[in-house]
């Protein structure tokens, strides 16, 4: 579900899941390697995301990021959402 380039964490929404099962796919997805690969970064999330995944990913990636910016397709630019 998750592909990381550069600073980006592109996501693929698996289809045919409920939001439950999509974060506990994503929940799987994070282990600890990719923790390290993400740690102190300013990371952008690319690609379509739930509001729960999005919740979900702010929450976990400000324990582990620099900052969290997400894409608005509207705007066609990267809103940083979560900093410390």
């Amino acid at each position: 579900m998750f592909e990381l380039k550069l600073d980006a964490l592109k996501i693929s929404l698996p289809e045919g899941k409920t939001q439950e099962e999509i974060i506990a796919l994503a929940k799987e997805e994070i282990t600890e390697e990719f923790e390290k690969t993400l740690r102190g970064l300013d990371i952008k999330i690319d690609g379509r995301c739930t509001t729960s995944l999005a919740l979900f990913l702010g929450h976990k990636l400000a324990h582990i990021c620099k900052s969290v910016s997400i894409l608005d397709p509207k705007e066609n630019k990267f809103v940083k959402s979560v900093w410390h």
